[in-house]
């Protein structure tokens, strides 16, 4: 299995956003195991990050998200430096304090084509998945994992935020939750495989979805 770190970010902390965007309703919809008490993914429309860029907002990322972030600085919704990130974060904590660092790999048995991973979509069209350069290259040492998510390319959770039917609502979770760890997010590489040929078959209008390794960071 090939892995490639992809981004960093700053994730809103629990008490800042879970009461509002995880209401019964959202959980019964979204959640193979509604009772989780802190869903995450690498999804932002799941977990929130605490950046949003300037040139896009959102009633949405206002609600959550409070730190701007120029996008000739880092690109758009992205970090590729950690170094920057943090001293950009630690200039506004005060607007988003206690948010968790986190560092989110890409799995795939597909090797690269350069800078890309070359697949074809639902319709036949040829996509990439940009491949770009972090710094560091490697997570840093004391880096915890907090699980696998199951995403399409563009990070869209199947897991998380691509609702389920009353049928499946019925059937997915006696498979899957007990394979779920306290976070929502799968807890080994080869259930994480296996979901994902659940998501392109139920969800198939965003597939091929990905494997996702979320880290969360050291401090400092």
């Amino acid at each position: 299995m090939n892995r490639w770190l992809l981004e960093f970010d700053v994730r809103v902390a629990k008490e800042q956003y879970v009461s509002r965007r995880w209401n019964a309703n959202a959980r019964a919809e979204y959640l193979l195991r509604p009772e989780t008490e802190w869903p995450l993914s690498v999804d932002k429309l799941v977990w929130p990050s605490v950046f949003y860029p300037t040139n896009f907002k959102s009633p949405y990322w206002e609600s959550y998200s409070t730190i701007e972030v120029d996008p000739a600085i880092e690109g758009v919704g992205y970090w590729l430096d950690l170094d920057r990130m943090r001293t950009h974060y630690d200039l506004h904590r005060a607007l988003a304090p206690d948010g968790m660092f986190v560092g989110v790999e890409l799995l795939s048995e597909q090797d690269a084509d350069g800078p890309t991973i070359l697949y074809m979509d639902g319709e036949g069209h040829q996509c990439g998945i940009w491949l770009d350069q972090t710094r560091p290259e490697r997570l840093p040492g004391g880096s915890s994992l907090l699980g696998y998510d199951v995403a399409d390319a563009g990070r869209i959770s199947g897991l998380a935020n691509c609702g389920y039917t009353e049928e499946e609502i019925r059937d997915l979770p006696g498979v899957w939750a007990k394979r779920l760890n306290s976070f929502g997010l799968l807890t080994t590489l080869d259930d994480a495989v296996s979901f994902r040929r659940v998501c392109d078959e139920r969800v198939s209008e965003h597939a091929p979805f990905w494997v996702y390794a979320l880290w969360r960071l050291p401090v400092d």
